[in-house]
C-alpha cells in the first residue's frame, strides 16, 4: 500500500484533526521538529509508538516500507 493509501486509510482518522496531540497533516510548525529528525528516526517513532500513538499507529499489519512510504507523504504534505 502507498503512503497517501495508508495516510487515508490508517492515519488520518488522527493526524487529519490532531487527535491526542498528534501533528496535523499540512502544520508545518508542528511538523519542522519531527522531520528535521529524519525520515528514519520518524519511521521508527510510528514503528515503536510514540506517545498517545501506539506501535504502527492503527496500521498493524504494515510492513517497515509501508510505514517509511507514509512518513515520506506526511512530510510531504507538511513542508
Amino acid at each position: 500500500m502507498g503512503g497517501e493509501a495508508l495516510y487515508q486509510n490508517a492515519c488520518m482518522g488522527c493526524h487529519a484533526e490532531g487527535v491526542a496531540g498528534a501533528p496535523k497533516l499540512g502544520d508545518k510548525q508542528a511538523w519542522a521538529p519531527r522531520i528535521a529528525t529524519g525520515s528514519d528516526t520518524m519511521t521508527q517513532s510510528v514503528i515503536q509508538g510514540k506517545g498517545s500513538m501506539p506501535p504502527k499507529g492503527t496500521a498493524l499489519n504494515a510492513t517497515e516500507a509501508e510505514l517509511r512510504s507514509v512518513v515520506d507523504y506526511m512530510v510531504e504534505k507538511s513542508q
